[in-house]
């Protein structure tokens, strides 16, 4: 299970083993959280061998990694699930050739949360590739439910094809068939997958410690034209763990246990269900308010069903909602006990319709081993050895019918959404004298009193233009990109915005433009000074720089830092610790303080602190 403070778990799963290189990656997910997937490429860069300390040698080197890392991570995500995000950034615009809208083909939501990355080793060419798989409940967000995963790797010999993979290489392989009009995936990148998929095929994943091996993937609603599914095998007992139900979902689950069936999933939804449809369970369980915790501030980020199977999918508003992450239960996984025997299958799929009919593309793996044993691997040793303690027994609260002008209004909100996906709109580029100009080319469809707003993610939302003017803006070259948020809104009480994300086709972008961003990280003395910060606090304060890049331009009073500590602090600090951080330092300042440019980056007041430092750690001459 990950916890809701478990971001750092889940940025594990693409990070290289020592001595391997990450060569490319496969992200898939319903919401996407552009920031996230900001952080990932550091996450890749943290080699534990000390690959960072080289990057931090070179600055620029560091950036073009960035850079690189990016373009080696691959997200593809339902085409309304890609959340605006909470500050303007340019460098949002390094992910436009990493991020691919697709479109379930069979009018449900592109759900699955899956990544299959692959490694190669750095020094020994010779080296077999590794191939690492994670199926999980948790989408690609900063989002603060409990969730679960289930994570492999293996080295890839070249085997024999393995059954057990092939419904995971047909995912693969899927993937540039799904992606939206406009976006379609460049050939060497859908060659890339091609070729990651038929290795996939010929690698057999062991499974965890106490199963049978190998894991079983099991892909749903590929094909055109609906599939049921259940997982592999009926028997006595059954577990089933979803934070969204209905009663096809339940009724289908409930046939796999003949004695003893638990159902845990969230009190609102449970609500809406009828006594009779609980009936066959033994015990129907929620999460404490304790284990659900309170939601922090921050961006909205879908509320991932959104109603829950309304109008037979499980298709949520990415974006809507108040302004809290989503908290509180977010695992899906069945348990079914036959025998000595337990299979447990962990993924996407909700208990509903949508998921069990194949209206929803969505991943689940299956594992299977004895109960008992040293390593208890059943129901009951999962339930008893601590799961429980973090559920109370489900008890029903009535529901105010909703008003009929709520649920109408938002049934209009959502079809001016689906318009809106479908309309023809492009981003055009057109170069001026100092400034740029973005245009949104095609008609933004209108709605019956619905207010539609449009911006570049680059800009802050108070720049939003409605569609009954020109969707223009001057721009400089770094600020421009195709991620364009727009937000929905309808004047009636009690219905959210919608906010979403479209990463729309593009003409007339510069080639140079990735350089103009990058070079844009350290254009002012305070993103330096945050920069010289980050260099010093390794990984988890490079992290932090990417995320506050644009922000604090202005004066600065050199002698604080950061968190009102001074700069010098720091300094000694480091050089007392590990003076060899302090070397990329020293190599960055000296190039720096070479051009006038960047003698205003770096100003007198600054080398004046670092001077001091300099001397005193200078040695002593010899008497």
């Amino acid at each position: 299970m990950l916890p809701p403070d478990s971001r750092a778990t889940a940025f594990e799963l693409i990070r290289p083993p020592s001595g391997y290189r990450l060569d490319f990656a496969v992200l898939t997910t319903y919401t996407l959280d552009l920031e996230a997937l900001l952080v990932l490429p550091l996450s890749v860069l943290a080699h534990p061998d000390g690959g960072l300390e080289e990057l931090l040698a070179d600055p620029l080197r560091l950036h073009q990694a960035i850079r690189d890392a990016g373009d080696r991570v691959h997200a593809f995500v339902d085409e309304k699930g890609i959340a605006i995000p909470r500050g303007a950034r340019s460098l949002y615009s390094m992910l436009e050739s990493s991020v691919h809208p697709v479109r379930a083909p069979n009018g449900g939501a592109f759900h699955p949360k899956v990544w299959v990355a692959r490694f190669t080793a750095k020094d020994d060419e010779t080296a077999d590739d590794l191939l690492r798989v994670a199926v999980l409940s948790r989408n690609l967000t900063f989002d603060r439910s409990w969730d679960v995963a289930l994570a492999s790797e293996a080295p890839f010999r070249s085997r024999r094809y393995v059954a057990a993979s092939r419904p995971l290489r047909d995912f693969l392989l899927e993937l540039p068939q799904l992606a939206t009009d406009g976006n379609r995936l460049p050939q060497d990148v859908a060659e890339r997958v091609e070729g990651l998929a038929d290795q996939v095929w010929r690698t057999a994943f062991p499974a965890p410690e106490g199963f049978d091996s190998p894991i079983e993937f099991h892909a749903l609603g590929l094909a055109r034209g609906r599939r049921s599914w259940s997982p592999p095998s009926s028997g006595h007992t059954a577990l089933a763990v979803a934070p969204f139900v209905n009663r096809t979902g339940l009724d289908a689950v409930a046939r796999l246990g003949r004695d003893d069936r638990t159902l845990v999933s969230r009190q609102e939804e449970l609500d809406k269900l009828s006594e009779d449809a609980l009936a066959a369970w033994k015990q129907v369980l929620v999460l404490s308010d304790a284990a659900q915790g309170e939601a922090e501030d921050g961006p909205a980020d879908a509320d991932e069903e959104g109603q829950s199977d309304r109008a037979g999918t499980d298709q949520g508003d990415p974006g809507t909602g108040a302004d809290t992450r989503p908290s509180g239960l977010h695992a899906k996984m069945i348990a079914v006990e036959h025998g000595w025997r337990v299979t447990w299958s962990v993924g996407s799929a909700n208990l509903t319709a949508a998921a069990f009919t194949g209206s929803n593309v969505e991943m689940m793996a299956s594992v299977t081993g004895k109960k008992g044993g040293a390593i208890g691997r059943g129901i009951g040793h999962f339930l008893d050895g601590g799961f429980l303690k973090l559920c109370v027994p489900y008890r029903r609260v009535e529901q105010e019918d909703e008003d009929p002008r709520v649920s109408e209004a938002r049934a209009r909100l959502e079809g001016a959404r689906d318009v809106l996906v479908d309309a023809d709109l492009r981003v055009v580029c057109v170069a001026g004298d100092d400034l740029w100009t973005l245009t949104i080319d095609g008609v933004v469809p209108p709605g019956d009193d619905i207010e539609v707003a449009v911006w570049p993610v680059s800009v802050a939302e108070d720049r939003a233009l409605s569609p009954d003017e020109p969707l223009r803006w001057k721009l400089p070259v770094a600020r421009l990109t195709a991620f364009i948020a727009f937000r929905l809104r309808v004047a009636v009480r009690g219905v959210d915005d919608i906010r979403m994300t479209l990463r729309l086709p593009a003409v007339g972008m510069p080639a140079d433009r990735m350089h103009h961003v990058l070079r844009g990280l350290l254009d002012s003395p305070e993103k330096f000074l945050r920069f010289l910060r980050a260099l010093l606090g390794g990984l988890d304060q490079l992290s932090g720089w990417l995320s506050e890049e644009g922000k604090g331009d202005g004066p600065v009073a050199w002698g604080v830092g950061l968190g009102g500590e001074t700069l010098l602090d720091d300094l000694v600090r480091t050089a007392s610790r590990d003076p060899d951080r302090l070397k990329p330092v020293r190599r960055l300042i000296d190039d720096l303080r070479k051009t006038e440019e960047g003698r205003r980056i770096v100003p007198d007041e600054l080398f004046a602190v670092w001077t001091a430092v300099e001397e005193a750690l200078a040695p002593e001459p010899r008497s």
